[in-house]
């Protein structure tokens, strides 16, 4: 009878060593180099080798077995040649404290795995998803025919035994399903990104439009008043004032155009603390040429507080609902913007008077091109809103009625600022 126990403590190792501790680490600091990701694989991997050889598996007639060389190769394809040889002497050196004829066995097995990872590392960095489940097979297929060969040799044992078997088959499963599970995880992180980034780029050709018929208001003044003072003989004074009016429509185009590029630029990808009635200010002030256009206007009641983010993904996220929000008006209406502070939490509330949504339509809002705009959207603008504030571990709410309007209630963890230098630097 085999040992379930073992077996299940060994599979759970894995699980969370070689998963769930390196998706926790990276998922709390976004900035992470490639180094420092590097590290945290190494960590995990050493933990789940030495865990896994210290509980090992009881598979019956004193044979014991565990899954260390599923963490070791794991470990090692995925950290790189620094990896593969610190995971190495991790096993070879660990497995050495406990003695017996095993030591010789993993001293080779392990060799085994170092040197194929060594020779084919690049290989595997490079293949597709279904290539490297079928190189990890291929490794662990090897893998385990070494350690039959050893177990005959070192044990005198003429023989396959059931226990050799059982082994065989467990680490291959579990080779494969990890690996698979990690490129799954690595494919979901990369297209969110991607569509994050797909979104941001449709919503600033979007705006781009508003925004130069906005601009234009400004520069047809200007030009009226130069051609005003080129061509009439008008008092200083009169002159004076036509050109303070122009100066000012001048800066209005500046402002706007600095406002947009400051949205349309990539986003440094680094958190840190965002005075949320800033934020909020700038993304109404991008999205005041399209509510004029629409004939919106835009009411705010908004206090200072403080949220952890990147302030260009926050921007994008208000920056997608607003919109969403402005485009459900098209025949003028009035989209309020409110903050409230409840305990630890921030409330967002945005809130319009447009067309509203059904009961079905509001269940599949957020799904990936499920939109209420017809031809005119994609349903990736709500997707990425959603998904920003996932990031910023924050909830949103969204609650409609026909012909009523919209509200969107987002909730963000508020950073409480007792230090009012800290405040007046983030307000820089």
């Amino acid at each position: 009878m085999y040992d379930v126990e073992g077996l299940l403590l060994n599979v759970l190792v894995l699980v969370f060593f070689l998963l769930f501790v390196p998706l926790v680490m990276l998922r709390n600091r976004k900035s992470a180099t490639r180094h420092y990701k590097k590290k945290i694989f190494i960590v995990s991997s050493s933990l789940a080798i030495m865990t896994c050889i210290t509980f090992p598996i009881d598979y019956s007639d004193g044979f014991f077995y565990d899954l260390r060389f599923v963490a070791q190769i794991i470990g090692s394809l995925y950290g790189g040649l620094p990896a593969s040889v610190i995971l190495w002497v991790i096993t070879v050196g660990y497995r050495g404290i406990f003695g017996g004829l095993g030591v010789y066995s993993t001293l080779i097995v392990s060799t085994t795995i170092l040197f194929l990872t060594v020779l084919f590392r690049q290989k595997f960095f490079f293949a597709s998803k279904k290539k490297k489940v079928t190189m990890g097979a291929c490794f662990s297929i090897i893998t385990s025919s070494v350690v039959i060969l050893n177990t005959m040799f070192l044990f005198n044992l003429p023989v396959i035994n059931s226990a050799d078997v059982a082994h065989f088959i467990l680490q291959l499963c579990s080779i494969v399903s990890l690996i698979y599970i990690m490129e799954v995880a690595r494919e979901t992180t990369f297209i969110n990104k991607r569509i994050i980034k797909a979104e941001k780029m449709e919503v600033v050709s979007h705006l781009a439009s508003s925004i130069s018929h906005e601009v234009r208001n400004p520069l047809a003044v200007v030009r009226g008043f130069l051609q005003m003072m080129q061509e009439t003989d008008l008092p200083i004074e009169k002159r004076k004032e036509f050109l303070k009016i122009s100066i000012d429509e001048i800066d209005r185009a500046n402002d706007i155009i600095r406002n947009y590029l400051t949205f349309a630029k990539p986003s440094p990808e680094n958190v840190e603390i965002l005075n949320i009635k800033q934020e909020l200010e700038r993304a109404i002030e991008i999205i005041k040429p399209l509510a004029n256009m629409n004939c919106v206007e835009i009411a705010t009641n908004i206090h200072q507080s403080y949220v952890k983010g990147e302030s260009q993904l926050l921007q994008q996220c208000l920056l997608n609902i607003t919109k969403n929000c402005i485009e459900a008006m098209p025949n003028s209406g009035v989209l309020h913007v409110r903050t409230e502070e409840k305990h630890d939490q921030l409330l967002i509330e945005i809130v319009d008077s447009g067309t509203g949504m059904t009961e079905e339509q509001l269940s599949r809002l957020g799904e990936p091109y499920f939109t209420t705009k017809g031809r005119d959207g994609t349903g990736l603008g709500m997707m990425a809103a959603i998904k920003i504030i996932e990031l910023m571990n924050g909830k949103i709410q969204i609650h409609s009625k026909i012909n009523v309007g919209t509200n969107f209630e987002i909730s963000l963890p508020r950073v409480s600022i007792v230090n009012e230098q800290i405040a007046a630097t983030t307000e820089e």
